[in-house]
């Protein structure tokens, strides 16, 4: 086998400094079908909030490739295959978001959704359709059957799928870190990368090969995690940045079938020059009464003439299993019933009618610590000198956690198994101070939120 980690090009990275390609890397890099990735941003809707978070799907790929063989070449160091799964990492890493639409995850919520009606992720399904295409194919065959990354990305490969994807995964650690640079929130991205990566090693649980982390960077991560946790809360989920991505979603859906999205996806040779850059340009250039609608949602985003937040809710996972629902259900019920249909029948009371329908958004379920994630990726914490309890080495985070009382005396065990969803209710502009006004006469008196409108968080 060829030497696969001889290097023939370098990038310059704001995050890695200098991160160097092999052949095969650099070839994939050059096809136009990834090139694509230069104009899909990696957080879309953010960017109406912290104006400098614009950097790409692109960066981010190569920043996984990186950090996924810095993972395999610690973990895999004593293997005499060490060099090959470097490469295969790297290769997993660099392919692993290639499936993206414009806008990101917004493409998948409105066109992927129909594109694969089935898959909760549709980019994913799409990058698998990519890889496997004759744009890809040709050139991983070189070196790898495609089929091996995919095990790699749906899990079916148990060591190699927590380095990339699992909860300090080679992605999340990119992104994490990433993110927080350009978005200006460093103070929650920093991550102790090479600590952590430094750290980790394949370890015996129950008798089956799994990645471990040293019991002594518990800190680290544990810091890493809380950190992760108000990213997403700040950032990711930030009101207006949820606002931008409303107005996105309603622009895709308006301009989905006038041009032809669904079509062009399925068409490989013309989703390569489907992205952010191209897509704005035709629904401002084309002259159609069916994307009117369309363009009236793209100038609302580009004159950053969103909706605003006018009441918030915390709903916690474990009052939706009491009542046997989802939690996604018990947050559209929950803002139906404690907000929506009250602001809209004292406005008809009163003569105070709304312009425009209000919006309803719920988050991802969130968590401090979710240590389940661990669990569900093959990941333990190892600890070889008997520091947690006598009688095995590999540890669950949670019990890890549990017995560390310095950790335990602040973040008790609820603290960190806790999900919940923020659910939020969005009023357009011109509606927005009538519906404040119906709620100030009408907020039950328990209600002791304020005017989320009015906070800058």
């Amino acid at each position: 086998m060829k030497d696969v980690l001889s290097f023939v090009r370098t990038i310059r990275d704001p995050i890695y400094d200098e991160v160097r390609l092999t052949e095969i890397e650099n070839k994939i890099i050059d096809t136009p079908i990834f090139q694509r990735l230069r104009w899909i941003s990696q957080l879309s809707g953010v960017r109406e909030v912290y104006p400098s978070a614009v950097h790409t799907r692109f960066t981010h790929s190569v920043g996984v490739m990186y950090l996924a063989g810095r993972y395999a070449q610690e973990v895999f160091k004593y293997h005499d295959d060490v060099t090959e799964k470097i490469q295969v990492a790297r290769l997993a890493g660099l392919l692993h978001d290639i499936g993206h639409g414009p806008f990101s995850h917004t493409y998948d919520d409105v066109v992927f959704k129909r594109v694969y009606p089935k898959e909760a992720h549709g980019h994913d399904k799409h990058r698998d359709k990519i890889v496997k295409s004759e744009f890809i194919k040709p050139l991983l065959e070189e070196f790898i059957n495609p089929e091996e990354l995919m095990k790699i990305w749906d899990g079916r490969s148990e060591l190699l799928h927590p380095l990339l994807q699992g909860a300090l995964g080679a992605d999340r650690l990119d992104f994490m870190l990433r993110d927080s640079t350009f978005a200006g929130t460093l103070h929650f991205g920093i991550i102790a990368i090479n600590r952590i990566i430094n750290n980790t090693t394949i370890q015996q649980h129950q008798g089956k090969d799994a990645i471990h982390y040293n019991w002594k960077v518990l800190d680290d991560i544990y810091s890493s995690l809380i950190g992760r946790f108000f990213e997403y809360k700040n950032v990711y989920f930030h009101k207006t940045a949820r606002a931008a991505d409303i107005t996105i979603h309603a622009m895709l859906s308006e301009a989905c079938e006038p041009l032809e999205l669904i079509e062009r996806t399925n068409d490989l040779s013309k989703y390569i020059y489907l992205n952010e850059y191209t897509l704005v340009g035709e629904i401002f250039a084309k002259q159609s009464n069916e994307l009117a609608k369309a363009k009236a949602h793209l100038k609302d985003l580009l004159d950053r003439r969103l909706h605003k937040a006018v009441w918030e809710k915390i709903i916690d996972e474990s009052t939706a299993k009491s009542l046997g629902i989802t939690i996604d259900e018990l947050c559209k019920l929950t803002a139906q019933e404690s907000f929506v249909k009250n602001v809209i029948k004292y406005g008809k009371d009163n003569n105070l009618n709304l312009k425009h329908e209000m919006k309803i958004d719920s988050t991802y379920k969130l968590s401090t610590i979710n240590e389940l994630e661990f669990q569900t990726s093959n990941i333990y914490i190892y600890d070889p000198y008997n520091r947690i309890s006598s009688g095995t080495k590999s540890f669950t985070l949670s019990k890890a956690l549990n017995t560390t009382k310095y950790i335990s005396t602040f973040s008790g065990s609820s603290a960190y198994r806790t999900l919940f969803t923020l659910v939020r209710v969005y009023a357009h502009p011109e509606d927005v101070k009538t519906v404040n006004q119906i709620w100030d006469n009408i907020r039950p008196q328990e209600d002791e939120s304020s005017n989320v409108s009015l906070t800058s968080y």
